[in-house]
């Protein structure tokens, strides 16, 4: 965690998010933009040697960026651009808005008040930012595209003690901010799986925490773009799903699907196979799980239970 204190001054600011990114491991953005850069590269027939050599840098740091281990700065990408004669604008306008990406994250990473997330985390925030569909599931607690401000807070207490309420401020300021997504309509459709007993776990905070994130849930059968179903007790064990994932449906030119599972304090990228593997397993725990209808009515039934039972 980033410690709480003075505001650093723009300088010092640029200086430590420079720092945090240098010294992070490869991440997914890193390795796809130097991928498709070494493609170019070998596409035109040309040397690491001589590319290096024309644009001013070490063979080793080409290389280096093409295996997404150093992040070059954007200036350098639209050059290599030129070398390689890509004036496309579309294939263009992706790799140079991928680099100004893959050096930081400024939604993330640019308030001090926030906590230092790893690559991995960033990525996760990446892919869902990015993504025409999603798919997720719960098996714990309610997905977080998904929750209320106080059902957040309470997760955020608990999952990341001691935390200050400067940082769980910081956290509800990002959970609204990824939930924009859901109105603007950059995501085409989101569908989520939740396992029952997360209907009646409370997560901490206010009593009214849970009801209002019931209600919440009962609602979103309106959604025209939302789709939540519950997976009964009673239904059957699909392997491998015992821990929370989501599967990122990404449009052109990224790669078809991409998964991410947790971690402690972090997030695990799958790819491939992989992905296709959890996009498989989900849509064996929608098929599992009770219609949309019918997990609106639950949680309906159950948020106003719970309503009664804490006036009584």
């Amino acid at each position: 965690m980033v410690a709480v204190g003075s505001q650093p001054d723009g300088g010092r600011r640029r200086s430590a998010v420079r720092a945090r990114t240098e010294t992070s491991a490869p991440s997914l953005r890193s390795r796809w933009l130097g991928g498709r850069l070494r493609e170019l590269r070998e596409d035109r027939g040309l040397t690491l040697k001589y590319v290096a050599n024309v644009l001013g840098v070490g063979f080793a740091e080409l290389a280096s960026h093409e295996h997404g281990r150093q992040v070059f700065a954007f200036d350098k990408v639209a050059a290599l651009l030129d070398v390689y004669g890509v004036y496309d604008r579309v294939e263009r306008d992706h790799l140079l808005g991928l680099a100004r990406q893959v050096f930081r994250l400024p939604r993330w990473q640019d308030d001090f008040a926030g906590p230092d997330l790893d690559v991995s985390m960033l990525d996760f925030l990446w892919l869902e930012s990015t993504a025409k569909q999603i798919r997720c599931y719960g098996p714990t607690v309610v997905p977080p595209l998904l929750r209320t401000s106080a059902y957040a807070e309470a997760v955020v207490r608990r999952e990341r003690a001691p935390i200050s309420d400067e940082q769980v401020g910081w956290w509800i300021r990002v959970y609204r901010d990824r939930q924009q997504a859901l109105d603007n309509g950059r995501v085409t459709s989101v569908r989520a799986v939740l396992a029952e007993s997360v209907l009646h776990r409370p997560v901490g905070g206010p009593t009214s925490t849970l009801p209002g994130q019931l209600e919440h849930l009962a609602k979103l059968e309106c959604s025209s773009r939302i789709q939540v179903r519950v997976l009964p007790a009673e239904a059957g064990y699909v392997p491998w799903t015992d821990g929370w994932f989501a599967v990122f449906e990404l449009p052109k030119p990224y790669p078809p699907q991409v998964a991410c599972t947790g971690q402690f304090r972090g997030v695990a990228i799958h790819e491939g196979l992989a992905a296709e593997a959890y996009a498989g397993m989900f849509d064996q725990l929608w098929e599992a799980a009770t219609t949309r209808s019918e997990s609106a009515a639950l949680t309906g039934r159950l948020a106003n239970d719970l309503s009664i039972d804490s006036k009584s």
